[in-house]
């Protein structure tokens, strides 16, 4: 889920927790659970792709130690472990950590693959008490329109390798963040058009992004930053930084159906491409923003990183929300593009966005020299907001909760075996042992190496287990599942 969730920083005495009914457990098994839509995607963490010009030994050793700085950033989530004496001291001796390496070749370029012991890098980022980010992530689909040479604009889909699109992947990829284009096919050219998409229209992002299961959606259009020819804001423009209430949102956008009906039934073609891009238009002051992040990996690529724009190494906000979890946190609207935005004549291009996610949505715009640059500050930053939710920082040993769950539907060895594999390879989770075992209903005992909200978190991403509910839709007491293979 997207809303920031509540750190709980009391310690339940739950070690004794037990559950001693068989006839209580089985009840359990025959309630309802809750379904989550969330969609998750395994990423491989501790692996990094970095281009090379050729294999000799000293490139070998530059793009080790490249890669190894791209792992730790993909695996806690923020560029600020760069900055940790332990993560420094290991990338001084990266050999150490590697467990392979190999080269790839893919459109005429070299690439050096290097894959870490993850294990070990693990150990590290808890020793250190650095966030640590598992290996499930959401999924995100971006509808994205440019505006090319004669104001035309085209959707980006999987099949054209533009460098936006290139950009877009890249960095994804980077960050360890999954990431889909639409395909745009028949399917989709009859939900949705370049005019929904160019007017950032959420009902028309949501509906034409249920085929491709993924509940978290970027809907952007990208166009030379030209400030004379940029309209008069419109009354009801939506504000760069605004958050509003999926619910509201949808009803607002229902209602300004409605209103154009009435008013022209006849708005087509050309006209529908004005209204697009004057009563549609929410390119907004820069300056509504609030807070610091910017981060675009200024150290992530040593000392060859590229300017890319208007870039900060602060990491402020991502400290702030991690230390500040809250219902009333907002989507990265707000702390994320501070330092990137601009204003309007001091880019020569422009990215504005709209993020659906979490029964949210929120708005913002960034500028900066060249589509591509803006494609990579979107990512960067919508990533940093992700680890901010997902990340577990770690908590000392000796302050560590075990808690005892149960977990119904384990009626075979598989699904033991499947059940353990899973709650091991939770990277909240430090040890889960099985304590108990009465009919399908297995209870394990659970040492968490953060909060029980960062293990609910974790579990959120996924449908393997579902919080049992009763008949009424509320959660049963006591950390109850369901396992679904």
């Amino acid at each position: 889920m997207l809303t920031a969730v509540k750190r709980n920083t009391k310690k339940a005495n739950t070690k004794g927790r037990r559950f001693t009914s068989a006839i209580g457990l089985s009840l359990i098994a025959l309630l309802n659970y809750s379904a989550f839509t969330f969609a998750a995607q395994r990423v491989v963490v501790s692996e990094a792709q970095i281009q090379v010009d050729d294999q000799s030994q000293r490139t070998q050793q530059a793009a080790l130690k490249k890669a190894l700085r791209q792992v730790f950033i993909k695996m806690s989530g923020s560029t600020h472990v760069l900055d940790n004496t332990g993560v420094r001291a290991a990338l001084s001796s990266p050999q150490s950590l590697l467990r392979s390496y190999r080269f790839a070749y893919e459109n005429g370029q070299t690439y050096y693959v290097a894959e870490f012991d993850q294990a070990k890098l693990n150990e590290i980022l808890q020793r250190e008490m650095l966030p640590l980010w598992g290996d499930r992530r959401p999924e995100t689909i971006v509808w994205l329109v440019e505006e090319g040479e004669n104001e035309t604009r085209s959707i980006l889909d999987e099949s054209v390798n533009t460098e936006l699109q290139l950009a877009l992947k890249k960095t994804a990829k980077e960050r360890g963040v999954p990431l889909s284009l639409p395909l745009m096919d028949l399917t989709d050219n009859v939900n949705i058009s370049t005019y929904d998409v160019w007017g950032r229209f959420v009902e028309p992002l949501r509906q034409a992004s249920v085929r491709y299961n993924i509940d978290n959606i970027i809907g952007a259009r990208v166009y030379p930053n030209d400030p004379s020819a940029i309209p008069d804001l419109p009354e009801n423009a939506v504000p760069s930084g605004t958050v509003e209430s999926l619910d509201d949102v949808l009803s607002k956008e229902s209602q300004d159906t409605m209103s154009e009906m009435g008013a022209d039934a006849t708005v087509t073609g050309d006209s529908a491409e004005g209204y697009s891009h004057q009563s549609a238009m929410s390119r907004s002051t820069p300056s509504t923003l609030l807070g610091a992040e910017g981060e675009a990996q200024s150290e992530a690529n040593g000392d060859d990183t590229e300017s890319n724009g208007n870039v900060s190494n602060s990491e402020q906000a991502f400290d702030a929300a991690l230390n500040n979890r809250d219902d009333s946190a907002v989507p990265f609207t707000m702390n994320e593009f501070a330092d990137y935005a601009k204003r309007a004549d001091e880019g020569k291009y422009a990215l504005d966005w709209v993020f659906v996610g979490g029964g949210k949505v929120s708005y913002g715009s960034i500028y900066g020299d060249s589509p591509q640059a803006l494609g990579k500050q979107l990512i960067d930053a919508y990533s940093n907001y992700l680890s901010s939710l997902y990340a577990v920082v770690g908590i000392e040993v000796s302050e560590r909760e075990v808690i005892t769950v149960s977990i119904a539907n384990i009626g075979s060895i598989n699904s033991y075996a499947s059940a353990t594999d899973y709650l091991n390879s939770l990277s909240v989770i430090e040890s889960a042992t099985l304590v108990e075992q009465s009919g399908t209903v297995a209870t394990y005992s659970l040492t968490l190496v953060g909060t029980v909200d960062d293990l609910l978190n974790s579990i959120q991403l996924e449908g393997r287990l579902r919080s049992v509910t009763d008949a009424y839709g509320q959660t049963v007491k006591g950390h109850s599942f369901y396992w679904s293979n």
